[in-house]
């Protein structure tokens, strides 16, 4: 490369193009360079970032070069490819500081000339980073990973979209079948009542490709959903627009157009900040805020129903009125008017159901709901305008002509899908996390004076104040002030939490007493309300059993409705001609409008709204009261719960040990020594009782000492090699100095007790007490007045376990001492075994194989530890959210059994009204078009209840 690395830290003449000079101390030369360089062998950190930022490009030209020379018609470099080596080089970089240890984003920045490597992380934003290591909130700092985000099974991109334009579940499935039928697309899900659909991609596939055939062959609308980044959406000219995307600015990554006048630009908000970017562009303004991608799409496509509902009744009222009124009007002008305005509306019909029918026969190869309709109005339509064509040449038949039929068919049902639509979006709205999130912010300047601002132009490193009963923008860390916190629209939590500064605060939550100054961890847009958000849209991608089965029949249902149909024009003929003496024209006349009756009248929507919509409701209001529904079919399988099987460590108490006893034993070591050996060993284990040795002990930390090998040994402790000796902590069985006289005295007082063993001899031994959490009664009493079981399962001593079982009220025959992860597991199979249906809550550090094995696995912990739980269900408040997530579960289950009931009740009853069954009783087909709204009309009624619902605090 022409260069070579010194053996001091880098000059500044050495530095890559752009990079900001980072030249060591002398100190820094001695001690942390040079030292450990010559002791260890390896380059010191600001070595491999420098080096990793000079010489990354130069291995992403030479990839370049051997590509033009394989493929010179298709090289990366070339122009037209430019935006994909964008994409490429910043997959990879990504990829090597995932690998490696934190390095400063590298920015690829090309002109006619020379291709230059910048590093945009201004100083405010590493000195955020560097805080967020320190504080441990560098998760929140870069969100979920995009590998996480963006990358499925196998390396695969995920995509997600928003979908406006499907009207039943019928809907769905030809998406999903279009998806399947797709090369390179994996794993697709498609959500109804959501309106949303995700998939993986294989990364050769172009994402607006796919999206494009996508809704060529579904005549559906879609607009992609990208989380990895920050959006703001700008009122700028085509022109700028094109002006600041040729520009290339650092960290801006696509530029994509709303509207004539509106822009939404996405950007890494580490690499530039939105006020930055905002002030690149001094024509532009901050367009107005727009709601959820999904209730975008949703609202969109509620406002063209209900124009082209509207429409369709103003061209039907007529025809109604000129076929059931005793008018003068003469035949030939009736008839004339009739045909031309039904011909209006069967022009409406054309997009809204002929275009989508067709598309699922040729692409999806299925019958969907609108097929039922386009075969009914068709019907109706062609046999009224064969009707009128005879009847002028003097040719009348028994069955006039039927137009009243096919304008009201087409009318009633577009009004059922409108009233779908709206209370779909209702219930979505009714319970979105992110209403919580607040628009405007106080910033604080660098002069200390404030000022009001729209949230979105927050950059990581501002401060904001938030004054009393004000809404907290968004997550960040007390830097100033002290005040109670109202938590309880995240956390279930009705007592204020206090807050003092170097606390954390969360986005949504409403300050109380006095104001805080704040010092932002996230942005809005990537915090804890949308991660939350997130995570209750993402569980309906998850089918529980009962969806299964209703997806089943519902797949079922259209094919034989037309054949139900088949079968009674038929029938209905045979008895017009042969019984009734009819002429063949009467008897298909006659036939034909029972015919259209049954197919107009069925309608499987109730069932496809039977399941989701309650699950949509349910996570919401789940959200609400602290309780993050991460797997659907936790909430239809919750209230059946007969065991309950708490951890104790975490779970039943709280999650901070103190330390009451510590004892040293005589070695050939000094206290000092091995209180700093014991720091290294625990430090970074996040289990309570090692964080609490540390935080005992944090004066007495030496960041020399350096062990090898560190293991974790799951329920048991941990073990390294210091010196070529072995080094150990963990509980007393695990170390077998369980009937030592002085472990076993603080075994029975009811501690939990840590060792430390150095080759074997016991050189301390520590003391703990646990507090127990304060709802812990109530929450196992209201248990077990359901008449669930409540158990314990802990690897504390027996001793311990006995005393919280007998704090909280559980049987001694039902707990459990000195539990491995596996035995815990064993516990839980053994219940299960038995018939029980088993809840397990832990705190997810020992026991996450038992959560799994569990039927309901449930997590308790913070809002800053959902997107990285694996439980089923997450608990951000405290234990009360058990008893809430059964009656959740509760009356949701009750919900679904009802709509399901409902929905084959009303088509078994209304198809043999309308084939004409009961003699003196029937359904006109022009009155069949209100099957949808009779049918899900109740199932919307019901489901919206549970909005309402309250349950009783314990």
């Amino acid at each position: 490369m022409g260069s070579t690395m010194p053996d001091g830290c880098c000059t500044k003449e050495e530095q890559p193009v752009g990079h900001q000079s980072s030249t060591c101390s002398d100190e820094q030369k001695n001690n942390s360079c040079g030292l450990s360089r010559r002791l260890s062998g390896q380059a010191c950190q600001s070595h491999l970032d420098a080096a990793l930022q000079k010489y990354a490009l130069y291995l992403q030209m030479g990839r370049c070069i051997c590509r033009s020379v394989l493929a010179p018609l298709e090289t990366c470099c070339s122009k037209d490819k430019r935006q994909q080596a964008l994409q490429f080089i910043k997959l990879e970089t990504d990829s090597v500081k995932q690998s490696a240890s934190p390095v400063r984003n590298i920015q690829i920045t090309f002109d006619k000339n020379n291709i230059t490597p910048r590093s945009q992380l201004s100083s405010a934003d590493q000195t955020h980073n560097d805080e967020a290591r320190r504080t441990g909130q560098n998760s929140h700092l870069l969100g979920t990973s995009l590998a996480d985000i963006e990358k499925g099974s196998n390396g695969n991109l995920r995509i997600a979209v928003s979908i406006s334009g499907m009207t039943c579940t019928s809907c769905s499935k030809k998406g999903m079948n279009v998806l399947h039928r797709i090369p390179g697309v994996v794993n697709p899900n498609i959500n109804f009542v959501a309106g949303t659909g995700e998939f993986e991609l294989e990364h050769r596939l172009d994402p607006n490709e796919v999206i494009s055939q996508f809704e060529h062959e579904t005549g559906f609308k879609c607009l992609q959903i990208r989380r990895e980044n920050q959006s703001i959406d700008l009122l700028i000219s085509k022109s700028e627009a094109k002006r600041l995307e040729d520009r290339l600015i650092t960290g801006v990554r696509s530029i994509s157009m709303l509207d004539k006048a509106t822009y939404s630009v996405e950007y890494d908000p580490r690499l530039i900040g939105a006020r930055s970017l905002l002030a690149l562009i001094p024509s532009a303004s901050l367009a107005a805020p727009r709601n959820v991608s999904s209730l975008v799409t949703g609202k969109k496509s509620m406002y063209l129903t209900t124009l082209t509902t509207v429409s369709a009744a103003a061209l039907t009222i007529p025809v109604v009125v000129l076929a059931w009124s005793n008018n003068s009007i003469p035949y030939k002008k009736r008839s004339i008017i009739s045909l031309v305005l039904a011909t209006c509306v069967q022009a409406i019909a054309v997009p809204e159901f002929y275009v989508g029918a067709m598309k699922s026969l040729i692409f999806s190869r299925i019958i969907e709901m609108d097929m039922l309709v386009v075969i009914s109005i068709t019907a109706a339509y062609v046999y009224s305008v064969v009707a009128l064509a005879l009847k002028h040449r003097g040719y009348a038949l028994e069955q006039g002509e039927l137009f009243e039929t096919s304008t009201l068919l087409v009318t009633l049902v577009l009004m059922g899908r409108l009233v779908s639509t709206v209370a779909r979006i209702k219930a979505f709205t009714a319970v979105s996390m992110k209403s919580l999130q607040a628009e405007v912010a106080l910033l604080i300047d660098e002069s200390g004076q404030y000022s009001q601002i729209d949230a979105r132009l927050l950059e990581y490193g501002d401060t904001v104040i938030v004054r009393s009963y004000a809404r907290i923008v968004t997550d960040g860390e007390v830097i100033s002030g002290s005040s109670t916190v109202d938590e309880s629209m995240i956390t279930g939590e009705a007592i204020p939490i206090s807050k003092s500064p170097g606390d954390m605060v969360i986005a949504g939550t409403i300050n109380r007493s006095t104001p805080l100054s704040i010092r932002l961890t996230r942005l809005p847009g990537r915090n804890s309300i949308t991660d939350i958000a997130d995570l209750v849209e993402s569980a309906l991608d998850s089918k529980p059993p009962v969806q299964d089965l209703a997806d089943k029949v519902a797949s079922w249902f259209i094919p034989t409705v037309v054949g139900i149909s088949l079968v009674v024009f038929a029938i209905w003929f045979a008895i017009a001609f042969k019984v009734q003496k009819q002429n063949a024209g009467g008897s298909v006349g006659l036939a034909i409008t029972y015919s259209i009756a049954v197919l107009a009248v069925s309608c499987p929507c109730a069932l496809g709204l039977a399941v989701p919509m309650v699950l949509i409701i349910a996570g919401g209001l789940a959200a609400k009261s602290g309780i993050v529904i991460k797997q659907a079919s936790a909430t239809e399988r919750a209230y059946r719960t007969t065991d309950v099987i708490f951890d104790k460590t975490g779970t039943l108490t709280t999650g901070t040990l103190e330390v009451v006893e510590e004892a040293y034993y005589e070695t050939s070591l000094q206290i000092a020594g091995v209180k700093s050996l014991i720091c290294a060993l625990l430090r970074g284990n996040t289990h309570p009782v090692s964080s609490a040795v540390v935080s005992h002990l944090q004066n007495h930390a030496d960041g020399t000492v350096r062990l090898e090998g560190i293991q974790t040994i799951p329920g048991a402790g941990l073990k390294a090699a210091w010196n070529a000796h072995e080094l150990k902590a963990g509980n007393p069985y695990w170390l077998g100095v369980d009937a030592r006289p002085e472990i076993s005295r603080l075994v029975e007082r009811g501690m939990t007790v840590l060792g430390v063993l150095i080759d074997s001899e016991l050189v301390a031994a520590y003391g703990f007490e646990s507090t127990l959490r304060p709802e812990a009664t109530a929450v196992v009493q209201d248990l077990h007045r359901r008449k669930v079981t409540c158990h314990i399962v802990s690897g504390d001593g027996l001793k311990v376990v006995e005393d919280v079982a007998r704090t909280v009220g559980i049987k001694q025959h039902n707990i459990a001492s000195r539990q491995t992860p596996s035995s815990k597991q064993e516990y839980v199979r053994r219940l299960i075994d038995q018939g029980k249906t088993v809840l397990f809550c832990g705190d997810g550090i020992n026991d996450a194989v038992a959560v799994a094995q569990a039927h309901i696995g449930v997590q308790i912990g913070s809002t800053s530890e959902i997107t990285r739980a694996t439980a089923d269900v997450v608990l951000t408040g405290g234990l009360e959210g058990i008893p809430a997530l059964l009656d959740i579960s509760k009356q949701a289950f009750r919900r679904i059994v009802f709509n399901i009931v409902w929905s084959g009740i009303y088509n078994s009853c209304a198809i043999l009204l309308a084939a004409g069954a009961f003699v003196k009783a029937r359904i006109p087909p022009a009155y069949a078009g209100l099957g949808e709204l009779v049918s899900i009309l109740p199932v919307i009624l019901v489901t919206m209840t549970l909005i309402s619902f309250r349950r009783k605090a314990l």
